[in-house]
């Protein structure tokens, strides 16, 4: 009777509350942060509710909600693309400025294709206010690209500059305190050629312009910055054949480009079996090019695990080994390799789920990795799990001290 009395004074205590919420209102969705439900309130004012919010397929982890201080007066500008549901219809975007606390539409672009790539600003003008670079295609699988820069400060937005294009960067690549643009086409076979703009007397000209040998298939990576200490530029990654590739490293030096190949390696040197991308490996600031290495001497060509080898620049183009590094893309992940590891080689099961890291001179065990599917796992006796996924464990016999050090996810 007692416990009864006391459940009946927590039922009458709780009254205007509920202990039992209803399927419904477990079901409503979490509340955006304060500042982006007014970003998204402000947004919906001039895009239609059935549009498609976009971002650009170039970035891996693109805002759909693009925030840039535009005109560099400290407080950034909101930049939205969308495409309406209709098939014909192309992608639109619009600029948002908080003029006297309240977010207005300050500029409409529109014919932006079906497919948005890549989004960057730059000041290309030297007015201290960024235009707005646009890259787009009219398929999800069209190779051939268009970008277009446009000036979004006016009345009406100013369309400044169109091409094709393969790849593009914007920035300050000659070291002159103004930004230019650097842009490559690509067409296999045909024309292969980079070209390096910039503003003069308000129409944008050509600085400099770089013939590449064209018998190559289409750009699979590209990436721009530093080569060397101090000279910048890109490099562009692209196939030969049905696996193997080679990288185009192209520098700006006294404002010409130049295709440079290390004075310390033959061009054929440079070639690649698979495909391999370039990026800043240990973090200097320098782009690296990437060389590959066969692992294990003993098994025939098709299965041949490969060692991706990366190289940096130095400012009298000769190239120096920084990092060397395997990756598994079927299962997502790389193991750095240390410098001190000198003689070994690397054995993969025929599943490719267990990969062993052995010396050639003892035959000793420097590193493995074994993955399995999450939830299918038996006695994990002697194993040490690295990470996991939504589908595999990553197993390990070698010490947390390693494997913490050589082992990462790809993303």
């Amino acid at each position: 009777m007692k416990k009864f009395l006391c459940v009946l004074g927590l039922l009458t205590m709780c009254s205007g509350c509920s202990l039992f919420q209803s399927n419904t209102s477990l079901m409503k969705p979490p509340e955006l942060p304060a500042n982006q439900q007014e970003l998204k309130n402000a947004i919906q004012q001039y895009v239609p509710a059935q549009a498609e919010w976009v971002s650009p397929t170039d970035e891996k982890k693109a805002n759909k909600m693009i925030k840039e201080d535009l005109d560099q007066d400290g407080k950034n500008e909101l930049i939205v693309f969308y495409r309406l549901p209709e098939e014909t219809t192309q992608i639109e975007a619009i600029v948002l400025k908080k003029i006297k606390n309240k977010w207005q539409r300050i500029s409409h672009l529109k014919d932006l294709g079906r497919e948005l790539d890549k989004v960057e600003f730059s000041d290309l003008t030297n007015d201290n206010v960024k235009e707005v670079f646009i890259g787009f295609s009219y398929s999800n699988d069209a190779l051939e690209k268009a970008l277009t820069v446009y000036d979004v400060q006016g009345e009406k937005p100013k369309k400044l500059f169109e091409s094709p294009y393969s790849a593009f960067f914007s920035g300050d690549f000659n070291d002159d305190d103004r930004d230019e643009l650097l842009l490559s086409l690509l067409e296999p076979n045909q024309k292969h050629e980079v070209s390096l703009y910039h503003m003069k007397q308000k129409q944008i000209e050509i600085i400099d312009q770089l013939k590449l040998d064209p018998y190559v298939y289409n750009y699979y990576h590209s990436r721009s910055g530093h080569i060397s200490p101090s000279i910048k530029g890109a490099i562009f990654d692209a196939g030969l054949g049905a696996h193997s590739s080679l990288s185009f490293v192209v520098g700006v030096i006294n404002n010409q480009l130049v295709n440079v190949i290390p004075k310390n390696m033959k061009e054929e040197e440079l070639f690649r079996a698979s495909s391999g991308m370039s990026d800043d490996t240990n973090g200097d600031g320098i782009i690296e090019f990437s060389l590959q290495k066969e692992a294990n001497k003993d098994l025939p060509y098709s299965e041949m695990p490969l060692i991706d080898q990366y190289y940096q620049l130095n400012d009298d183009q000769e190239a120096t080994m920084v990092q060397q590094s395997y990756s598994d893309y079927e299962y997502a992940y790389e193991i750095k390799i240390p410098k001190d590891w000198r003689d070994f080689k690397i054995e993969v099961s025929k599943d490719r789920r267990y990969v062993q890291f052995l010396s050639t001179e003892d035959g000793s065990l420097l590193f493995d990795v074994y993955v399995v599917d999450k939830g299918k796992q038996s006695d994990l006796q002697g194993w040490s799990v690295m990470t996991e996924t939504n589908e595999f464990l990553y197993l390990t016999k070698s010490s947390p001290e390693e494997w913490k050090s050589l082992f990462q996810l790809i993303h």
